[in-house]
């Protein structure tokens, strides 16, 4: 498909040259290339998967589908707000895990009577509606630091006493918060109460530091969060429900997704894989067995407006159900299988493009006897399709996007600008063949000569940047093949570089788009040196009619002249020698010097598949049946 928009004609409307853009005919030649790559990406791709089916997607394994089945029904949907407004705080706990361990259980501790709540968390309360966060962080060190057993008793006392009065030992004067000391008796018998009735909720598991329990833990989480954040986490602890069952549910909800459930839009993914229901290993060996059969016809182009759309199904099953490893490669893997799916993909290089040119050139000699004008342009060359060109289309402006936001992306890293970009990645292990002595030694020269290294890094910079950034505007000029190539370069650099195979040939992939269809077109043409035959055949035979369409189905070059022979007893095959072939032998001459055949001859070694063709393409013709004998006629013994 040609990038540049056609001419506008005089007098035409604005809208029509939008409406050309999208919606011209354009021959599916190019985009039936693209599935043919694509598919055999595809497939090896999900071959791979072969070998650790159950490791990838199995019920036990890396990602177990417990895990998945609890995503997919209650992960967190949140929606921003239609202001400039941050979020509403929620609940928060730590991601240690053994610091959310202690506060949990410290919620598991808090009575679930409300009044008997409100009583043992009044001196939370307390703390956090005090104006000032240093007064509350005072007033929570205070209680962290109490000691255990007897000796809270003659702490808290401290604050009954009031300010002045003489304090236990155990305390030191600048730990008790002052400003409680300076309430009223009655005010200050309250707060000793509160005292002893949070402490008392407060876990007691001691930790691998003797000097410390988990109370230390939680106390220290209701310091360290923002004050938003744990006014959101006090409120949550006072909505808990009374019901046992139920107040279990938000707690573990709050465990294991870190969020309060009641300030989410929805809960749960609308995503599909068919590994969530099967996961069965035998069942799952057939089912991939089955996808990697679908993955075959679809590269083949059998049934391909089916097969599309079940490959791109079972590919984004893959991906739902292991997103932990899903990477670029997929996402362009999916795309182009969406583009593809779209588009009439199969409507040429493929076996719906051989079926159809066999109905098509069957049904006119079954009109007239002969190939129309109609039927002949029809097998020349596929028809020109307003779905492949929208399937195009959209692709090639999908890769400019793609660019352009790699491009500008790459702009707001501070190591793009300075070049350090290009050398943290030739140096990183994970990627780059640093395994290789000979690729270490040119790194390590490239550090000992600081021109070298400062010259490379920079052209590397911005090499990539100006690929990336120019592609979405020279692509659409006559500079088209020039960025392309430079960019199949970069890409190609890459994927030995850092050893991205996948993804780079995925992108160059995706380049294909850009070509003219011309170019696709001619190049699966054979020259103008192609050997001929004259196929005959007689037209009064149905058997015969069938042949000769075979034979033009088969003819992707218009080598093949039909020639009608009312006469002739069977079909036969004849090349510049002029000798008539039949059978076994006709068959071998089309094999040789068909293009079509002579490419896909491999799949005459299979079994049956040989005797198959020549049957189809030579068929006997019927004998005649004997004669009938005259049975004399026997007597009945006894007859009269």
């Amino acid at each position: 498909m040609s990038t540049t928009p056609a001419p506008a004609l005089p007098n035409q409307p604005w809208w029509r040259g939008w409406a050309d853009f999208w919606f011209r005919p354009t021959d599916p030649t190019t985009l039936a290339f693209i599935r043919i790559c694509t598919g055999l990406l595809v497939l090896y791709t999900h071959l791979t998967y072969s070998r650790d089916l159950q490791a990838f997607f199995g019920k036990h394994g890396w990602y177990a589908a417990a895990f998945v089945d609890r995503e997919r029904h209650e992960q967190p949907i949140y929606i921003s707000p239609t202001d400039w407004d941050e979020p509403g705080a929620s609940p928060r706990l730590s991601d240690f895990p053994h610091r959310r361990a202690a506060f949990m259980e410290f919620l598991r501790n808090v009575p679930g009577n409300p009044a008997d709540r409100a009583a043992a968390l009044a001196y939370l309360k307390r703390a956090n509606e005090l104006s000032n966060p240093d007064d509350f962080r005072v007033a929570m060190e205070f209680v962290r630091d109490l000691p255990t057993g007897d000796e809270v008793n003659k702490t808290v006392t401290v604050i009954e006493n009031g300010e002045g009065k003489d304090r236990p030992v155990a305390v030191a004067a600048d730990r008790v918060p002052g400003f409680f000391l300076t309430r009223d008796a009655a005010e200050r018998k309250k707060i000793a109460d509160e005292v002893r009735a949070f402490w008392a909720v407060l876990p007691k598991t001691q930790t691998a530091d003797a000097s410390r329990t988990t109370a230390t833990y939680v106390v220290n989480h209701f310091i360290e969060l923002p004050p938003a954040y744990r006014a959101a986490l006090v409120r949550y602890i006072f909505d808990l429900p009374e019901d046992p069952a139920e107040r279990e549910k938000w707690l573990d909800y709050l465990n294991y997704w870190n969020a309060d459930r009641r300030l989410t839009y929805r809960t749960g993914t609308t995503a599909f894989s068919v590994w969530f229901h099967v996961t069965d290993p035998t069942q799952m060996a057939l089912v991939h067995a089955g996808i990697i059969a679908t993955i075959v016809l679809f590269t083949v182009g059998l049934f391909t407006r089916v097969t599309s759309v079940l490959v791109w199904v079972a590919c984004v099953g893959y991906i739902h159900r292991t997103t932990q490893v899903l990477f670029g490669m997929d996402t362009m893997m999916n795309i182009l299988l969406f583009y593809l799916m779209i588009g009439n993909s199969g409507a040429a290089l493929s076996l719906d493009r051989l079926i159809a040119r066999y109905r098509a050139a069957r049904a006119s000699l079954k009109r007239t006897g002969t190939i129309d004008a109609n039927t002949r342009a029809f097998l020349a060359c596929p028809p020109p399709s307003v779905g492949a060109g929208f399937a195009l289309r959209l692709l090639q402006v999908h890769v400019c996007f793609i660019y352009m936001a790699a491009g500008l992306s790459k702009l707001k890293g501070v190591s793009w600008w300075s070049g350090a970009a290009f050398w943290e990645v030739a140096v990183n292990p994970e990627f780059t063949p640093l395994n290789f002595a000979w690729y270490e030694t040119v790194i390590r020269w490239m550090a000992e000569h600081k021109w070298v290294y400062h010259t490379v890094c920079t052209v590397g910079v911005w090499f990539t940047l100006a690929v990336e950034i120019s592609l979405p505007f020279l692509v659409w000029t006559k500079a088209r093949w020039l960025i392309l190539l430079l960019a199949t370069a970069m890409h190609a650099a890459i994927g030995v570089m850092m050893g991205l195979n996948l993804f780079e040939l995925l992108m160059i992939v995706m380049f294909i788009g850009f070509m003219p269809d011309r170019v696709i077109r001619d190049r699966f043409r054979g020259g103008p040196n192609l050997p001929r035959f004259t196929f005959a055949f007689n037209p009064a035979a149905d058997a015969h009619a069938r042949a000769a369409a075979l034979a033009l189905a088969l003819d992707a070059d218009n080598q093949i002249a039909l020639k009608q022979d009312r006469a002739a007893a069977g079909t036969s095959v004849a090349g510049a020698d002029g000798v008539a072939r039949t059978g076994p032998d006709g068959r071998k001459v089309l094999s040789k010097g068909l293009r079509f055949l002579s490419a896909v001859s491999w799949a005459l070694l299979v079994p049956g598949v040989s005797g198959l063709l020549t049957r189809r393409l030579f068929p006997t013709a019927p004998t005649a049946a004997p004669a009938p004998v005259a049975v004399p006629k026997v007597a009945p013994t006894g007859a009269k």
